[in-house]
């Protein structure tokens, strides 16, 4: 303990073990840290907990002592995993704790020789076999448990220390099921999957929730059968949960509900959120401090919601002009990641964009929703900061041809740029971004973003290559400098002389190709509507769910004089049997409530699975198809690229596959980032500009030609 006045370094704790998780009650002079504890019959360390009221005082602290005591299990340890905390009022010590694992496993073998005892087949004379077993009834795959097995190590049971009686009271009983401490330590939230855990295996997030009691230990149900959790706070006694298309208030002390907003909806429509099952809110954009009211957001407004009375108005007006109004954290002092925490009465600072012209900027309501300030800039503006106790402020603004730079000043209105980051562009030609609008058969009005070529002449006709990934147009306003390693450049295309088409897309459940051709045959009528976009020079390409649609959409439209596929999905009846290697996500979630938003599983709907499928319709492909896979992508299974390659070469269609070696769902090797957007300019360069083919498109390349290229 080191005294600034004194001058003074004292020892308040040493000894032979490693001290970790040092931490202060805030505010107070509480101080907790944990020693550990060794065992040598068992593989980890355990933990004791040190807790000293005022280690000023250089007194002797409390301990939790992680060997000998009735109320912490002999089979468990302490861990530093979840850290410490506590409780408001600094009475309870939070920690986590877990089974402890013997150092050596004993043997058991089976009496009659026929079984290990240990699940699998005895066989003394030989080493344990490296097998994997994959149980049907598994929550978790086998490979999601192999991904996860660190995170998984890590998980612990949330456990109570009661300073003044020196009890332990252990709070959860599943170790994938947490308990987060609430209301200052007063109470505990616990979700309750298993009622639900077949359907949580394919995407759903149903959960049963409790209020946990950390003095009695005591579970006590607060909403059944949520498919969208609670939005809480650690400081506050009351959670918010959406049931029914309604918000509702629970007050954990008593579990009494109140409505809030009635007979106002906040749920998202199809238009905004096209996945198959439940349609979510649109969230939570803070609490006051004090917990009497809550921000909600609608698509377009900030709704001020007083949680005493279940009342609610609107601080904004973004509907009128289709703006979008959410709280702004500002920085460094706010979280992104949270809702804000909000002084009672305080203005609240709000991002605003425009959803059809895609300006930007800030504002700032008072309680009452009168606009104190407001900016708006036809730019993508962000990173908002400001001095506190000050009007001075910054913040960060790009456009398409002008790269993010630093804006400083006493007023949003009145700043004063003072970074330049490319101050050389304006020596080069720079193709400029617009929004198209278009409408699709489905009745969704849709934009798309459409680059000129950066040397556009008026009257000239310039081929397109449509570059498609759901939704794209709030990009319009993205800085995208060029590089040879960012293999889908749109400003090396535009450099390129091409006309860039990015749309966006929305999916009717079930239907993700039919959709998708929806979208961008209007998409494309739109560019060809300028009068400057040759529509028989008109190129497709993506990646992952983009280039699934770029091996779809040739099969169904001829539109495209050639299209590049990268890491495409192209076979729906096999691949939703596939696992998401990268994280151990069986593609069967995915699938149907994911991005893919089929719905259903193919053995319901094999009609709607073959509509949307890739190679169901090969015989009916005309363009030309670059297909890019890595072979050791734990995304998209290599094989879908073979599928499409093989059953493309048999039914004699134009179809050349590039395998990156050792490559995973996107390529990080400079050499195969470089060599892709060479082989992707000189495919486009051949098939929408007519000019000479490379050698490698007209006859591939032998492998005695690779190994001479790459000097073997």
């Amino acid at each position: 303990m080191f005294d600034p006045e004194a001058g003074t370094l004292r020892t308040i704790e040493s000894g032979d073990a490693e001290y970790v998780g040092l931490t202060w009650r805030g505010g107070e002079r509480q101080l907790a840290v944990m020693p550990t504890v060794e065992n040598e019959s068992y593989k980890e360390p355990s933990h004791d907990v040190l807790v000293w009221e005022d280690p000023t005082s250089f007194g002797a602290p409390r301990v939790l002592s992680a060997i000998g005591r009735s109320d912490l299990p002999s089979a468990h340890r302490i861990t530093p995993y979840a850290g410490i905390r506590f409780s408001e009022d600094g009475e309870i010590v939070f920690i986590g704790v877990r089974s402890w694992e013997p150092a050596v496993v004993a043997e058991s073998p089976a009496a009659d020789g026929t079984d290990s005892g240990d699940g699998g087949p005895e066989a003394n004379d030989v080493d344990p076999a490296d097998v994997q077993v994959w149980h049907w009834d598994d929550d978790q795959i086998f490979r999601a448990q192999e991904y996860g097995a660190d995170r998984i190590a890590w998980q612990t049971l949330a456990a109570a220390w009661h300073l003044e009686d020196d009890h332990l009271l252990i709070l959860g009983d599943e170790l994938e099921e947490p308990v987060t401490i609430v209301a200052g330590g007063r109470w505990g939230l616990l979700a309750d999957h298993e009622p639900y855990l077949f359907e949580r295996r394919f995407g759903a997030g149903t959960a049963d929730w409790y209020r946990v009691d950390p003095g009695s230990g005591e579970h006590a149900l607060i909403a059944e059968g949520l498919e969208s959790g609670v939005q809480s706070h650690a400081d506050l006694d009351r959670v918010l949960v959406y049931e029914g298309d309604q918000w509702s208030v629970i007050y954990l002390d008593d579990r009494r509900r109140r409505r809030v907003g009635a007979g106002r909806s906040f749920t998202q429509s199809l238009q905004d959120f096209d996945y198959p099952g439940p349609r979510p809110n649109w969230g939570v954009g803070g609490w006051v401090a004090d917990g009497s009211a809550a921000l909600l957001y609608d698509k377009h407004d900030v709704w001020y919601a007083d949680l005493e009375d279940g009342s609610i108005r609107s601080l904004t007006n973004g509907a009128s002009a289709n703006d979008q109004y959410r709280v702004a954290n500002l920085e460094p002092e706010g979280s992104r990641f949270a809702p804000a925490f909000l002084d009672a009465g305080a203005d609240v600072t709000l991002s605003v964009r425009n959803l059809r012209t895609k300006t930007s900027g800030y504002a700032r309501v008072d309680a009452d929703g009168v606009l104190a300030w407001t900016m708006q800039a036809d730019a993508r503006v962000t990173g908002l900061s400001e001095v506190p106790n000050t009007d001075r402020f910054a913040l960060r603004m790009e456009r398409w041809d002008d790269s993010s730079a630093v804006f400083v000043g006493e007023a949003l209105d009145d700043l004063i740029q003072v970074t330049e980051t490319n101050p050389f562009q304006d020596d080069f030609a720079w193709g400029h971004a617009e929004v198209l609008d278009y409408t699709t058969d489905a009745e969704h009005d849709l934009q798309a973003i459409l680059v000129y070529p950066a040397d556009f002449q008026e009257g000239e006709r310039y081929p397109l290559i449509l570059y498609q990934y759901e939704r794209l147009s709030d990009n319009l306003h993205t800085y995208n400098p060029l590089s040879e390693r960012q293999y889908y450049n749109y400003q090396a295309w535009s450099q390129e002389g091409y006309f860039v088409l990015m749309p966006d897309i929305v999916y009717e459940p079930g239907r993700p190709g039919p959709s998708a051709l929806d979208a961008v045959e209007h998409a494309l009528d739109a560019a060809v509507a300028t009068g400057y976009v040759d529509p028989d020079g008109m190129g497709l390409i993506g990646h992952s769910w983009g280039g699934y649609q770029a091996a779809y959409l040739p099969t169904r439209t001829n539109r495209f004089a050639a299209s590049v596929a990268g890491a495409a999905i192209t076979n729906f009846m096999s691949f939703m049997g596939a696992v998401h290697w990268n994280g151990g996500l069986p593609e069967t979630g995915h699938w149907e409530t994911g991005q893919a938003r089929m719905a259903a599983p193919y053995w319901k709907d094999v009609e709607g699975h073959l509509e949307s499928s890739p190679a169901n319709f090969i015989s009916d492909l005309k363009t030309p198809v670059l297909l890019m896979h890595g072979d050791s992508d734990g995304v998209v299974d290599f094989y879908q690229g073979l599928e499409f390659y093989n059953y493309a070469r048999r039914a004699g269609k134009e179809v050349v596959l590039l395998v990156y070696p050792g490559a995973d769902h996107g390529l990080s090797d400079e050499s195969q980032q470089v060599d892709y957007h060479r082989r992707i300019l000189q495919w486009f360069g051949h098939h929408l500009k007519g000019e000479p083919p490379a050698q490698w498109i007209t006859d591939g390349e032998r492998w005695s030609a690779r190994e001479r290229r790459l000097g073997g």
